[in-house]
This record gives structure tokens, C-alpha cells and sequence, in this order.
């Protein structure tokens, strides 16, 4: 891969920064490394589909972005001319072709990024078969989220079978970068800063007591998958009691939670998309934000009054949910604490649809990460 940096520098957004500074707390760790793996079902021309994937990047600045040290915070460049030559691995003459893929992809996903003056992405594709193709997708957190991965497989899909045409509007993360400085100068900040202060001027106790704080366990990984029936049953109890099945998630976890540990309240971060308008809904790039969600109802409320006391509580907490969690932290003296966070517990819940019919033999599978 070759590319020209830009001699402009740009600072951070505040998305970023958030990812930063807990990137350089444990350096040479993968904490940030998002992305996963696509089955591609049918045959693939790597040529055409290296194409495809410059065509992506060249139309998508994000995906440019390089990382430079600063005096205290690092700067961003967006290269104006990549290349990327695709890593191409064929595995389908091995006996077990599509572990040997798989293992292979899921190697190479842990090992971590150099963090400044490179590309935060790598993309490669494996052979299982002549109609059976896994493509790499790895990205460093600091130049994408979860929307925006959506975003990319999508592209890419229109981008192969479509070769040379483009049907979508370019749209840049610059802009973002510009609209996050004129929020963090605006009376909307101090409004945003305001309403979090005052709702943690009494710090919560710890969920979780970690037995060392300042060592980076170990990640682990462990899968329960819902059956449809029982999810189709919680969406409907949501729609009859006029929450999202978000809130009736979030219940259970209250409920778990506030039992399990003999408490009253609960504080959960929750990311949240960060897209305020339709063109940034359509940008690649990071934009994903944290709302610590604090939750003290006790034991007193039946479930349904819960789960619309949740809803009533995030509907208030959205309409500043722009406000960078590290901010809150510094406002709140966690350092002082001894703490990193407000919560001890996150949860994301993501539904992503690959709508493109160019999509509609990718199938595909986020090996995880640490990701906010």
C-alpha cells in the first residue's frame, strides 16, 4: 500500500480523542481493532475486487486518515493518493480450507496497529474455494465505527458489481471534524456539561471491583444467540408497552444487576450514533459517542413501570448526548478516584442492515474488539 499524505493537519474530533487517550494507556494492545470477517458466497476476481476497494477508499477520506504525534494531543493528515495493493491468500488446495482461512483471519485481526504516520485499516482477501471467498476487514477504532463498517461492505458490494460507477454522494469527515470544534466552543456545550455535572455531583459506587486496576486483563468472548421466536415475543411486549426492545434489554439488565449486587441504582454506558444529520449518516468515518445512563428506581416498580421509566430517562439524556464522556470524567475528578469511568458495564445494541442487493451474498461476522 503507498499513499501521499496532505500536508495539512487536522486535531482531533472528540470521538477520537476519546479512543486515544485509552489507546495510549496500553500500548501495543489491539483494544481498538474492529471489524471482521465477510463470507463472500461465488466466484470473485481479486483484481476487480482490489478495484473496488480503491475506488471505496479513494472515495471516503476517513479511511485516509493517518495518525501524527503532537506536542500533548497528535494531529490527523488525509492522504490525498492511496493504493492499496489487496493481500490475496489462497487456502483452497489445504485439506481444511476454510479453518485454515479462518484461522489464519483471525491471527491476523489481534495483531495491533502502528498507531502514527500509517493507514488504519487493512483489508485482505482468502480463498476457501473457487465459490467460497473470506474478506479481512480491520480497522483501528479511531477512524471508524459500527455504522460505518455497515457502510463500507455496502459500498464495496455496488462498488465490484458496478466497476467505475459511483451512485452515491462523497461526503467528508472534515465536515464532522468542523462541526465538532463549533460544538465545543457553543452555549450548547456549557448547556451539555451543565446537565451531566449536576446529574453525577454524587459519585456512584463502583459495579465491579477489579482486583488490579492497572493491569489490562485478557480479553474473552462468549456467544448467546436468541432464538428468532423468543426475540419476535420481546418485540412485541415492546411495541405493546410503547418502549423499544432496548428498553425491555435494559430492564432485564437493571433487574440483574440491582439483585445480584444488592443496589439500588445502575449506571450503564450506552453508545450512541452521533450522526446528526443525514449526510454524516452517510460518512464513513468515527463519530459513535458514550451516554452514561444512571438508573436508580430501586426495587418498588413492576417491570412494565420500569422499562417505561427507562425510556423516559433516555429520551431526557439524548438531547445531550453529545457531550464527550472524557470531558465528564476531567469535570468530575475521577483521576483523583482512582477510576477511569463512570461505569463499569456498556452495552451496545446494534441492528445493521445490509440493504444493498449487491450485498446479498456477504455475509458477515465482527470478530469484536474493545470498542466504544
Amino acid at each position: 500500500m503507498t499513499s501521499n499524505q496532505t500536508l495539512k493537519h487536522y486535531p482531533l474530533s472528540s470521538p477520537q480523542r476519546e479512543i486515544w487517550f485509552d489507546q495510549i494507556l496500553h500500548p501495543d494492545v489491539p483494544l481498538y481493532n474492529i471489524g471482521g470477517y465477510v463470507r463472500i458466497d461465488g466466484p470473485i476476481d481479486p483484481a476487480l475486487f482490489e478495484k473496488a476497494l480503491n475506488q471505496v477508499i479513494a472515495e471516503n477520506d476517513a479511511l485516509r486518515i493517518s495518525l501524527h504525534e503532537g506536542e500533548s494531543l497528535p494531529t490527523q493528515t488525509f492522504a490525498e493518493n492511496v493504493h492499496l495493493k489487496l493481500d490475496f491468500y489462497d487456502f483452497s488446495e489445504q485439506e481444511n480450507a476454510h479453518k485454515s482461512a479462518l484461522d489464519w483471519i483471525r491471527c491476523e485481526f489481534v495483531k495491533p496497529f502502528q498507531l502514527y504516520d500509517g493507514l488504519l485499516f487493512h483489508f485482505a482477501l482468502c480463498k476457501a474455494s473457487s465459490l467460497c471467498y473470506y474478506w479481512l476487514k480491520k480497522y483501528h477504532h479511531l477512524i471508524a465505527d459500527g455504522w460505518t463498517m455497515s457502510l463500507i461492505v455496502q459500498r464495496v458490494a455496488i462498488a465490484y458489481n458496478a466497476m467505475g460507477q459511483s451512485d452515491c454522494e462523497h461526503h467528508s469527515y472534515k465536515n464532522f471534524l468542523q462541526k465538532d470544534q463549533a460544538y465545543l466552543d457553543s452555549k450548547q456545550f456549557v448547556k451539555d456539561k451543565h446537565y451531566w455535572v449536576n446529574k453525577y455531583r454524587e459519585l456512584p459506587e463502583p459495579l465491579l471491583v477489579h482486583q488490579n486496576a492497572s493491569q489490562t486483563m485478557k480479553s474473552q468472548r462468549s456467544v448467546l444467540r436468541l432464538k428468532r421466536p423468543f426475540y419476535n415475543q420481546l418485540i412485541e411486549f415492546a411495541k405493546e408497552n410503547k418502549v423499544s426492545t432496548f428498553h425491555v434489554i435494559l430492564g432485564a439488565l437493571y433487574c440483574y444487576f440491582v439483585r445480584t449486587y444488592d443496589r439500588e441504582d445502575l449506571v450503564i454506558g450506552l453508545p450512541t450514533l452521533n450522526r446528526s444529520s443525514a449526510a454524516f449518516k452517510q460518512t464513513v468515518g468515527l463519530f459513535v459517542g458514550v451516554s452514561p445512563a444512571k438508573f436508580r428506581f430501586g426495587l418498588d416498580l413492576n417491570f412494565i413501570e420500569l422499562i417505561q421509566a427507562i425510556r423516559g430517562i433516555l429520551q431526557t439524556n439524548y438531547r445531550y448526548q453529545r457531550f464527550p464522556i472524557s470531558e465528564l470524567n476531567r469535570q468530575l475528578g475521577l483521576q483523583r478516584e482512582n477510576r477511569q469511568q463512570l461505569f463499569d458495564l456498556t452495552l451496545s445494541y446494534i441492528c445493521l442492515l445490509y440493504t444493498s442487493d449487491a450485498a446479498d451474498d456477504m455475509q458477515c461476522v465482527d470478530l469484536g474488539g474493545r470498542r466504544i
